[in-house]
């Protein structure tokens, strides 16, 4: 099958080297492809710098997009005629991107969420902080993508303080803000399923816990994910709550592909919705890779044609983020993250996911000498994900910690404690139906 990957995201790497061993043709287009060596090097991976020439040849093949917010308009019009493409439709995106949508459609489908206000500036927001005296979350409502500004404060003296100090910055924000009412959570948990033109395949629902602090214990900044745990169930709670009466605003949105909900859950077993996820998560789509079985790519294509031969492990995933300097701020010059040699990867490259690597030549060992050959070599600060599979979370992590052990690189960043603080968790989890058939040890 002829493949174009529309990674957006400079995520694609992995799943492009896995569609090629599965023997398919790929091609990767990558934004900026000529000012980064991602991908460079690998055998049977075209990379290119503008999709569009690309999509006549695909047309009966399989188009993907590993983000939801570029190219959306006109990706949607090359869908109404006819290409087959796996990811979300500009009208689905919304559902993430444009907070006020999503909360909107979450309210219309009957799902629960916090009490909050809008607002049209940061003065009137902090103007009813101070009249508050709840603890309370700042967000954004429309398409503000910077994360920053997203803030859980202490107490009312706090947000206030924040949102004061935006302001004498001089921020001003893209539509409205809202201030939500914080809630006492046991923890965060996180549901997904795959949306198709019959609606969420059946039996493959994925929990989800993220870990998007640097340091261990959820200390320092926010990363997106540091490492995540994963697992697919047959039927879980949370999806009938929360994902199934979606399904006609996603059918209505023309939606293909991932679509995720996280939440909160409360000491009483109440859960609160968050947001959406309308798109791969990151790196949550390396450890579904690790999780799926067969064909990396035709279960894609099946599921636009309406059909579902997805197969996938039951197994608890645990999957590691290994970056470099400056890693996460991503602004580091080509002459610090390029070219740093990467060891140990061919003992455990299927449990290895690359995002910023390329083949090139380098020393390496062979029959205890030093020789010049093909290396893999780093090209940016997030560098790779690592997986491990386990009956349980507790096996899972043995495995994965296994692989990261193998992997060596300079000044390699990771934590050693992902998933751990499920185990806390998952008894008052269990004790109002959730996550069910997840256990820790």
């Amino acid at each position: 099958m002829k493949i174009l990957c529309i990674d957006v995201e400079g995520m694609g790497l992995d799943w492009c080297l896995r569609c090629i061993a599965a023997g398919h043709e790929v091609t990767l287009y990558r934004i900026d492809a000529a000012k980064t060596k991602d991908g460079k090097g690998f055998k049977g991976l075209k990379i290119v710098d503008d999709w569009r020439p690309q999509m006549g040849k695909h047309k009966e093949g399989l188009i993907t997009i590993t983000g939801n917010f570029r190219f959306l308009a006109e990706l949607d019009r090359f869908r109404d005629l006819g290409f087959k493409i796996f990811g979300p439709t500009q009208k689905s995106a919304a559902f993430e991107i444009e907070r006020s949508v999503g909360m909107a459609a979450m309210e219309q489908a009957g799902i629960a969420l916090p009490p909050y206000e809008t607002f049209d500036s940061l003065q009137a927001a902090e103007r009813y902080a101070r009249r508050s005296d709840k603890t309370l979350v700042f967000k954004c409502c429309g398409d503000e993508t910077d994360k920053s500004l997203s803030y859980v404060s202490s107490d009312p003296a706090d947000m206030c303080g924040w949102i004061r100090q935006k302001i004498e910055r001089g921020l001003s924000i893209k539509g409205k803000c809202m201030l939500q009412d914080r809630i006492d959570l046991v923890c965060e948990l996180g549901v997904s399923g795959w949306f198709g033109p019959e609606g969420f395949l059946p039996g493959k629902w994925q929990l989800c816990w993220e870990h998007k602090k640097l340091m261990g214990g959820e200390i320092g900044p926010n990363t997106g994910e540091m490492g995540t745990v994963t697992q697919y169930v047959e039927t879980d709670k949370l999806a009938n709550e929360t994902l199934v009466p979606m399904v006609g605003a996603l059918r209505k949105a023309g939606h293909c592909g991932d679509f995720a909900i996280g939440v909160g859950i409360d000491a009483a077993g109440k859960s609160h919705a968050m947001e959406f996820t309308a798109r791969m998560g990151w790196p949550a789509f390396f450890l579904q890779t690790a999780s799926h079985k067969g064909d990396p790519a035709q279960w894609m294509r099946d599921l636009l044609d309406g059909k579902d031969t997805l197969k996938v492990s039951q197994d608890a995933c645990v999957g590691v983020v290994m970056g470099q300097p400056n890693f996460p701020y991503n602004k580091s010059p080509p002459e610090l993250v390029e070219g740093n040699p990467i060891g140990g990867v061919d003992e455990v490259l299927e449990d290895v996911h690359f995002a910023s690597v390329m083949l090139g030549k380098g020393p390496e060992m062979k029959s205890g000498k030093v020789v010049d050959g093909p290396i893999y070599r780093t090209t940016g600060e997030y560098v790779l994900v690592c997986t491990g599979l386990g009956k349980t979370v507790e096996r899972a992590r043995k495995a994965v910690y296994k692989t990261v052990d193998a992997v060596k690189f300079p000044n390699s960043i990771y934590r050693l404690d992902i998933g751990e603080k499920i185990e806390k968790t998952l008894p008052a989890l269990h004790k109002h139906g959730y996550a069910e058939g997840v256990k820790y040890s």
